[in-house]
C-alpha cells in the first residue's frame, strides 16, 4: 500500500503544480470576461470527459440500485452545498469571498473526489491511475485558473494564490484518503462513491462553470473550446 500511495502522490504533484501554474497566471495575467468565458469552457469540457471517460463506464457496469443511490446522494449533496453557498453569499458570511463561494466550495468538493479518484485508479492499476493524474492536471489547470480570477480584484496575491494551493492540498488528502480507506474494498461502496463522483462532477459542469461562463454572450471560440476540451481528455483515454 505504501509503494502504491507513494507512486499515486508523485503523479498528484503534477495537477498541484497545475493549480498554482493556473492560479498564477490569473494574477498575474488575469483574463478578461471572454477569455474568462473561454476558460471555463474549456474546463468545463476536460471535466465532462472526465467523467464520460473514466466514471460512467465502470458506473454502467454495477447494479442499478446501488447507481441510483449514489447517484442520488451525490445531487443532494450538491443541491445543499449551493444552498448553503447561496446563504453564505447572501449574508455576506466570509466578507470578499462571499461572492465567489458558490464556485469555491463546489470545485473543492471537486477537488477532493479527484483526489479520490486518483487514489482508487491507482489501486486498479497503476497505468489507469497515471493516466487519470495526467488529464486531472490538465483539469485543474483551468480549475486554478477559474477560481482565482472568481475572487474579488482587490484581494491580496497571496490570499488569491491560497485558493489554488488549498485546491492542490484537497487532492493531496482526496488521493491519501483514498487508498487508506479503499485499499483491498470491492463492490458496493466503490459503486457508490463513482455514482457520486459522476453525480458531483456533472454538478460542477452544468451548474457552475457553464452557468459562469454564460455571464457574456455565447462565441463560437467558447463552444468550441468545450469540444476541445472534451476531446483532450477523450483522446488521452483512447490512446491509453
Amino acid at each position: 500500500m505504501a509503494e502504491t500511495l507513494i507512486q499515486a502522490l508523485s503523479y498528484t504533484m503534477l495537477a498541484v503544480v497545475a493549480a498554482l501554474v493556473g492560479g498564477l497566471v490569473a494574477v498575474y495575467r488575469p483574463p478578461g470576461p471572454h477569455m474568462e468565458s473561454n476558460v471555463q469552457h474549456f474546463a468545463a469540457g476536460v471535466v465532462f470527459a472526465a467523467v464520460a471517460a473514466e466514471l460512467l463506464p465502470d458506473v454502467h457496469t454495477r447494479a442499478p440500485s446501488v447507481v441510483v443511490v449514489g447517484f442520488a446522494l451525490g445531487v443532494v449533496a450538491m443541491l445543499g452545498i449551493h444552498r448553503l453557498s447561496k446563504y453564505v453569499e447572501k449574508r455576506g458570511i466570509g466578507g470578499k469571498l462571499a461572492g465567489a463561494s458558490s464556485l469555491l466550495i463546489t470545485v473543492s468538493i471537486d477537488m477532493l473526489i479527484d483526489g479520490v479518484l486518483i487514489g482508487v485508479s491507482f489501486l486498479a492499476e497503476a497505468a489507469t491511475g497515471v493516466l487519470i493524474a495526467v488529464a486531472l492536471a490538465i483539469e485543474v489547470l483551468f480549475l486554478g485558473v477559474t477560481g482565482v480570477i472568481a475572487l474579488p480584484e482587490k484581494m491580496g496575491t497571496l490570499k488569491k494564490l491560497a485558493v489554488p494551493t488549498g485546491f492542490g492540498l484537497l487532492l493531496v488528502v482526496g488521493v491519501t484518503v483514498g487508498i487508506l480507506a479503499l485499499d483491498g474494498i470491492t463492490g458496493t461502496p466503490i459503486a457508490l462513491i463513482l455514482a457520486f463522483g459522476s453525480a458531483a462532477l456533472l454538478y460542477l459542469v452544468t451548474e457552475e462553470l457553464l452557468v459562469k461562463a454564460q455571464k457574456v454572450p455565447e462565441t463560437p471560440t467558447s463552444t468550441t473550446l468545450f469540444f476541445a476540451g472534451f476531446l483532450l481528455i477523450f483522446l488521452l483515454d483512447m490512446i491509453h
